[in-house]
């Protein structure tokens, strides 16, 4: 029998996870009930997911604070080859997937304990079935295989016992939870044999799928680009569901997000929500992934080695003058974002120039000699702009002029 190799309570103090990424250990639990559904054989819709949301005891009420999260599927179970997988510190089993063998690690990160069904058929052989609690005190001992009461497989995975601050920092609205599932796994959802998700909450189901076919799916667009040899692919996103107000660019590895940029704070016009040709509103999501990226993602997959471009060390001359900074590729991905958005920008421009005329008719002629150069600096004053921002955006041009 396998054991874990490794003090299992140091590793878990020893695995970083941000409070700001409490989602992280509901993500590692579908991603695995996912590759399990694949390993499944079973296609689109064939394959299932579903998450039940338990909340404190007391009012049944939509924010009551979230205490436990399980993950159900009809994917393979829990096989040998997967259990041996699971005691075995940082396995390298699902690495051409992306796994770092870490995921069921940040479960007890932000969990006290975790609580494990699964039933497998071995070839030729009758179904097993596998239950036990995974804890710091964990003992592989548990999960040895019984005979098995149901020839159906698959796996249940309960974490129980939010631990702060991952359990204060999780959203507790519905929509927030359905957003940032279909957002993390935005990729897979594009695939043909993305299976289907349910959440279930106090007893109404919703669904991922319809969430990202309303959402996601109408508006997609791909473009690719290359930087220093390495190949990126960006997917873009027009939200029209009012409950999203940032645009973001998501940068991505084994088609999952990992971290994200607000585009506002590089892009002036997307300070606001954007309107397209028809008069309706929207926000802009782009997902950029690569092969760089997925090589580059830490264990825990809450951030990249990547270099921010803020860090001067990285501009000397060294080995590693071919590095790729987080900032080339945003830089670049926002060519594509401005040539996605060309419509709704030009639309806006038109606004602010307007408005900015009449400003400088009305309260500052000295500017005038500005307006005609307007369209080199429109983009860099933002839709909400107060007259002081438009006095001090004229000023600024003024003087460089």
């Amino acid at each position: 029998m396998t054991t874990l190799k490794t003090n299992l309570r140091n590793q878990v103090k020893q695995t970083p996870l941000p409070k700001w990424k409490p989602l992280i250990p509901l993500f590692e639990a579908v991603i695995n009930s996912i590759e399990s559904v694949r390993d499944a054989k079973l296609k689109g819709s064939a394959g299932y997911i579903r998450i039940d949301i338990e909340r404190e005891r007391g009012l049944l009420k939509e924010d009551q604070p979230i205490e436990a999260v399980t993950i159900t599927d009809n994917g393979i179970g829990l096989t040998d080859e997967n259990f041996d997988s699971f005691n075995t510190a940082f396995s390298d089993y699902k690495e051409k997937l992306g796994g770092k063998g870490l995921g069921r690690i940040t479960w007890l990160k932000a969990f006290d304990r975790v609580q494990i069904e699964s039933t497998f058929h071995p070839k030729g052989e009758e179904p097993l079935r596998r239950e036990f609690v995974f804890d710091e005190s964990y003992d592989p001992d548990r999960g040895l295989p019984q005979k098995g009461k149901t020839h159906s497989t698959g796996m249940k995975v309960r974490l129980v016992g939010f631990k702060e601050p991952y359990k204060s920092q999780f959203p507790r609205n519905v929509d927030q939870i359905l957003q940032r599932l279909v957002e993390h796994f935005l990729l897979i959802f594009l695939e043909p044999d993305c299976p289907k998700i349910d959440l279930f909450d106090q007893g109404h189901r919703f669904s991922a799928n319809d969430v990202f076919e309303k959402d996601f799916k109408t508006s997609a667009r791909v473009h690719e680009f290359t930087i220093k040899g390495a190949k990126f692919t960006l997917h873009g996103f027009r939200l029209y569901t009012p409950r999203i107000s940032n645009h973001k660019l998501v940068y991505a590895a084994n088609q999952r997000g990992v971290v994200s940029d607000y585009l506002r704070e590089y892009v002036p016009n997307l300070a606001t929500r954007l309107v397209d040709a028809d008069g309706k509103s929207f926000v802009y999501l782009a997902i950029v992934q690569s092969p760089y990226l997925t090589e580059r993602v830490n264990p825990t997959r809450s951030d990249f080695e990547l270099s921010t471009g803020d860090d001067a060390e990285v501009d000397e001359p060294t080995l590693f003058a071919e590095e790729i900074k987080r900032s080339e590729i945003r830089d670049e991905a926002i060519v594509y974002i401005h040539a996605d958005l060309a419509d709704a920008i030009t639309s806006l421009n038109e606004a602010k120039t307007e408005k900015i005329r009449a400003y400088v008719q009305e309260e500052a002629p000295q500017y005038k000699v500005l307006m005609k150069y307007s369209s080199e600096f429109i983009d860099r004053i933002s839709p909400s702009a107060t007259k002081i921002d438009i006095e001090v955006a004229l000023h600024r041009e003024l003087y460089k002029r």
